[in-house]
């Protein structure tokens, strides 16, 4: 950003909607490093809406802080592990931010024009309806086909970079910092909901035939699985005696939905909210944890665990993990402690097949995911168990065809058990990290330090 010139800036600015500055930007002749160098005061002075002054200036705080991150990364690397010969070099820093400008789309994406009825509700900040959402979601999964030239299947991070630029705009959707997860859901559900009844389309039909329909099969034999274990639990084990009639309720209530297809996910959050108090007395008098999910089962969805880990911490873990894999990515390779290790071979024979830029930078997030305990001198065994069966009981990942976009699989297993099925490998870095939290298991020394590195990064220690 430093080196941008007025035209670069100005046109970042458009995408930030925020074009009515660009102006006043072009007369006072704002490069990059004076975009840069400005404080309260010059921004009062160059911008009048309120509005916009915090918007600005929140983007130049936010890149500053990533900025910072990169130095303290290095300086960590440097004196955390004993392996780590090499420390990242401002070279390397200075490559991760030019490659921001070379993105595809994903990274320049602009909201569509929303019709009137959908502007006048978002003009006046009010959290939309059911119908209102779903008119919104319409017109993002209509813009983004559009992008993808015509293609249904869009890969995470175009989910992430669209959902974001929605949140961005309209700060008032996040809804108390659970909104990113919801309207990712909701749109990947409504290409599904396009996907499903599509016979003729070549790439449909075939992503149906390689995973499609085996996936959704398997979701339903599990559901009737879980389903029949849950009642001979019910049977057969003692029952928890908790105090109150009302209580009992809202973790039957909990139990029955769990099996549902369609779900009231906010009555979900609902009684949540109201039982955490008896989850966390069993959590802490370290009450098996079969029996915790028996109860409430909706710890097993990746979306109800990052939301028990912001009930605790007020800190949004998915969110954060996102931006620590985008920010560190590039430097974790550039090590010399990873550059022999096979993750990182396995990366390199993988990067030559493909060309698309979305496809590798997904490829490199998750190497470098992979490899934290490597850059840490800790053992991985305790953190992935990749193409391999889990042998460990504390929490840990299962990953499997880490590189193949169309077969990869993540999982979190705790006692040896799958616990859930993960997207990717933010959601499965950030499931693993929560899991150590949400259910109070002490971390092994042999991993400490990887996971010490990453709770810092999300606590903004």
């Amino acid at each position: 950003m430093e080196s941008w010139s007025v035209d670069q800036v100005c046109n970042w600015l458009r995408q930030r909607n925020l074009g009515e500055l660009v102006p006043k930007f072009r007369e006072e002749e704002v490069s990059g490093a004076a975009l840069l160098a400005l404080n309260d005061r010059m921004v009062q002075q160059l911008v009048k809406k309120i509005g916009h002054q915090a918007v600005l200036m929140d983007l130049i705080n936010k890149y500053h802080q990533q900025k910072n991150g990169l130095e303290s990364f290095t300086y960590y690397c440097e004196t955390a592990s004993p392996k780590c010969p090499e420390a990242i070099s401002g070279k390397n820093t200075k490559s991760f931010f030019t490659r921001y400008k070379t993105l595809q789309w994903t990274s320049s994406y602009a909201l569509p024009d929303f019709p009137y009825d959908v502007k006048c509700i978002l003009a006046e900040k009010k959290c939309p309806d059911h119908s209102m959402r779903i008119r919104i979601i319409e017109f993002l999964q209509a813009d983004m086909t559009k992008y993808l030239e015509g293609s249904l299947y869009p890969n995470t991070q175009q989910y992430n970079i669209v959902v974001r630029a929605l949140l961005q705009a309209y700060p008032f959707l996040d809804e108390d910092g659970n909104g990113f997860l919801l309207w990712k859901r909701a749109l990947k559900d409504r290409f599904k909901y396009v996907r499903r009844p599509i016979e003729d389309d070549e790439q449909v039909l075939r992503n149906k035939c390689k995973f499609g329909h085996r996936r959704g099969q398997t979701r339903k034999s599990l559901s009737a699985e879980n389903k029949h274990v849950d009642i001979q639990l019910q049977t057969e084990e003692e029952p928890i005696y908790l105090d109150g009639k009302e209580m009992d309720v809202h973790i039957n209530w909990l139990k029955q939905e769990y099996t549902k297809t369609q779900r009231n996910w906010k009555e979900v959050d609902n009684r949540m909210n109201v039982t955490i108090e008896i989850r966390r007395k069993m959590i802490s008098d370290k009450a098996p944890l079969k029996e915790i999910l028996r109860l409430f089962p909706f710890l097993r969805c990746p979306y109800q665990l990052f939301r028990e880990f912001q009930l605790l911490t007020r800190m949004d873990i998915y969110k954060k993990t996102v931006e620590i894999l985008e920010t560190y990515s590039e430097n974790i390779l550039s090590l010399y402690v990873v550059r022999n290790n096979p993750i990182n071979i396995m990366l390199q024979e993988n990067l030559k097949l493909h060309t698309e830029e979305d496809i590798l930078k997904y490829m490199k997030m998750t190497a470098a995911c992979l490899l934290l305990p490597d850059v840490f001198g800790d053992d991985s065994s305790l953190f992935a168990a990749v193409n391999e069966e889990v042998e460990v009981i504390t929490p840990v990942l299962k990953v499997k065809n880490p590189f193949n976009v169309n077969s990869c699989e993540f999982a979190l297993y705790i006692e040896r058990e799958e616990l859930t099925q993960l997207d990717d490998c933010t959601m499965a870095l950030a499931a693993l990290v929560a899991a150590f939290h949400v259910f109070d298991i002490p971390c092994p020394k042999r991993i400490h330090r990887t996971l010490n590195f990453l709770e810092s990064l999300v606590s903004e220690m």
